[in-house]
């Protein structure tokens, strides 16, 4: 694992069992992880080249909502990818929170 990631999320203080999840997320989406650990050293979200999962990017999902901006915009990312009918309906949906 990326310790820039690593060391992101041991920052943030959130439960090691969420932790482990996310890294191991991260892990099965590698050009995802790639990007995500860019955007952790610059903020700066790609434009081109880009990973695009059902036409969103990182970028684009941020500009959507204040809620996924930075490291929640790279996971629904992940979340179109892996569980796409889920991840659209939160995007429909207007990003509610639980």
């Amino acid at each position: 694992m990326s310790k820039v990631i690593e060391t992101y999320y041991r920052k943030t203080k959130l439960p090691e069992p969420l932790i482990v999840k996310k890294l191991e997320v991260l892990e099965r989406n590698q050009d995802i992880k790639a990007e995500f650990e860019a955007w952790i050293e610059s903020k700066v979200f790609m434009e081109y080249g880009c990973v695009e999962v059902a036409g969103y990017s990182a970028k684009s999902i941020a500009e959507m909502s204040r809620f996924v901006n930075g490291e929640g915009a790279f996971m629904l990312l992940i979340e179109l990818r892996e569980n796409r009918e889920m991840a659209l309906k939160r995007i429909a949906d207007g990003f509610k929170m639980k």
